[in-house]
């Protein structure tokens, strides 16, 4: 068996999209949204075809950039876009023996490529929020660090490094080699040739650079390494020879002529991101100062049910697993009418909060019958529906597995709790199995795809589920229906022993959610307890196919629920909020 090396083995790949998402606002990547100029679009349609046939030349445009910059055409070497200039850096020059260099968060691919080779990664935190330090970056350098990596801007917190700061860096750091990446330079208050004119003063440094955020050619894969010629010639033997082709060499041209163009592009991008800065602060979020094209964004506990509003206007940013941004969002920042379209989806609406089970889902013939069948495995006679029913209506069994205990036990029948706990999943839900996976499958829509995507024109979804999170979102993803919920608390989500009748999941979904009004529907007296402990107007289901429906209404309305709809479409015609509140 062929085994990779080593260095592999706890590498994690950068993961990117099969096909584009079907999406109003892809925002997620930090493409610039405007596009290319109109120079490379009109020069694309009058193409000539007859060199298609032959591998790329690159000559035209590396003397542009000569020009353009003010450095010889053996300073300069095309890639394909900046990865491919950071990799080759990296490849040429760092070992296992050496390390790299770096702040975090930070732009993920040379930690990535470092790996690869076997090298040492060093990440430096941030001691403010989002300030370079170089006292911090001083104090990290070791004898083994070969290689710093500097972004200015960077990504994904957009501050800048001021071209004096990095002049101290080249020399303090005089024997490491310094890989500045100035991808989005050009939407700052600085130049490329602040940073550039640098090569002339200092051997140390290798500046890279794409065509990606500010040309818009993100999808033609074009970038560039400037540095010394003594570099440069390192890098061609290490380079693929014809990494570049032949259309980013044409586009490139194109687009670095187009300087007007360019400007305007810049004027427009902080034009809206002076608008967002503004709005997100009135909103109470926290946007950082930036010098991209893209803005990050603090929402605090808020932040999954904020990128869950923005997914359901059609709008897709960056959502981070680390602990340092778990509560960010990096946003790409659109044309200012595209930006309004942003605050608008994160503005504060009503919320409604719904229980899965007897409300969205006819459990007849899952969660039920998988107690009934429980019920007579232990002791060889079914239990019957109004016996179940009877014991919903006591308030504390929101858990089938307590309510099967409970049935067995007034029978006078007691068994080993995992043992029934066993035995009831191998009933209802097998997750090992491949198409059938037990009586999850029988449940019936009780509202469908026709009826959330009604309400959700209207009011932001959450759920609140007595149901471990695995059942809860394959009985939702199976019908279609998790697209419409902005926030989910499942059984895992709150503290054992506290579901409900516990308010601890609503409490929960109060926390980490914002709105001007809320509302919750459950069918059970322990869902009608928590709404009423935890302060939340609550609307009583009844459930389909349930028996003694009068005693079920009395007793809903005796633990606190505001009214009880006999069926849960009736929600769409019922007037849920008497007068409009303050956000909280």
């Amino acid at each position: 068996m062929f085994k990779p090396k080593d260095t592999l083995k706890n590498i994690k790949p950068y993961l990117i999209d099969e096909y584009y998402p079907k999406c109003e606002l892809k925002l997620d990547s930090n493409e610039n949204i405007f596009g290319p100029s109109r120079n490379v679009i009109d020069a694309f349609k009058s193409l000539d075809l007859n060199f298609f046939n032959l591998y790329p030349c690159y000559g035209e445009l590396i003397n542009v950039l000569s020009k353009r910059y003010g450095f010889d055409k053996e300073n300069i070497l095309l890639t394909n876009g900046c990865d491919e200039a950071i990799n080759i850096i990296l490849s040429t020059y760092l070992t296992k023996e050496d390390s790299i260099l770096s702040f975090s968060p930070s732009f993920s691919m040379p930690i990535l490529y470092s790996k690869v080779i076997g090298a040492d990664c060093n990440q430096v935190d941030y001691i403010e929020r989002w300030e370079f330090s170089k006292e911090a970056l001083f104090e990290n350098i070791k004898s083994e660090t070969k290689v710093i990596y500097l972004a200015s801007p960077n990504n994904p917190t957009g501050d800048i490094i001021e071209p004096s700061i990095i002049e101290d860096v080249l020399k303090t750091c005089s024997k490491q080699l310094v890989l500045l990446d100035l991808t989005y330079i050009s939407y700052s208050k600085y130049s490329e040739c602040d940073y550039f004119n640098l090569v002339k003063k200092y051997e140390n440094l290798i500046c890279v650079k794409s065509f990606s955020k500010d040309y818009a050619l993100a999808g033609l894969r074009l970038g560039f390494i400037l540095t010394n010629k003594g570099f440069i010639e390192e890098f061609k033997k290490v380079i693929s020879p014809y990494s570049v082709n032949s259309m980013a060499v044409y586009a490139g041209i194109k687009a670095l002529e187009d300087v007007e163009y360019l400007n305007y592009i810049k004027n427009e991008v902080q034009k809206s991101k002076e608008y967002l800065i503004c709005e997100f602060t009135k909103l109470g979020f926290t946007p950082y100062a930036s010098e991209a094209n893209f803005i990050l964004v603090d929402f605090k506990q808020k932040c999954e049910f904020a990128y869950n509003k923005l997914r359901k206007n059609g709008i897709i940013v960056r959502r981070f697993n680390t602990e340092m941004l778990q509560n960010a969002l990096r946003i790409g920042i659109p044309p200012i009418d595209k930006a309004k379209k942003i605050i608008e989806a994160l503005r504060p609406n009503k919320l409604l909060v719904f229980d899965l089970d007897g409300v969205v889902f006819d459990v007849s013939n899952s969660y039920r019958y998988a107690i009934q069948k429980t019920f007579e495995y232990f002791t060889g006679y079914p239990c019957k529906p109004c016996e179940m029913q009877e014991a919903k209506n006591l308030g504390g069994l929101s858990n089938d597995w307590d309510l099967t205990k409970h049935l067995l036990n007034k029978k006078g029948v007691d068994v080993d709790y995992s043992k029934l706990v066993e035995v009831f999943q191998s009933i209802f839900y097998d997750s090992s199995k491949e198409d059938y996976k037990g009586a999850i499958d029988n449940e019936k829509l009780v509202l469908g795809c026709e009826f959330f995507n009604e309400l959700s024109k209207k009011y932001d979804l959450a759920v609140f589920t007595g149901r471990p999170k695995e059942e809860a979102f394959y009985s939702l993803k199976k019908f279609g229906l998790d697209k419409y919920f902005q926030y989910f608390v499942c059984l895992e989500d709150v503290e054992h022993g506290r579901s409900k009748p516990h308010p601890d999941g609503l409490l929960k979904i109060k926390e980490y959610c914002y709105y001007t009004d809320i509302c919750f529907f459950g069918d059970t007296v322990d869902d009608a307890k928590a709404g009423y402990d935890a302060s939340v107007i609550m609307y009583g289901i009844i459930p389909p196919n349930a028996s003694n429906i009068d005693e079920t209404i009395k007793s809903l309305k005796n633990f606190g629920a505001a009214d009880v709809l006999e069926n849960a479409n009736k929600i769409l015609e019922y007037k849920l909020f008497k007068e409009e509140k303050v956000c909280r």
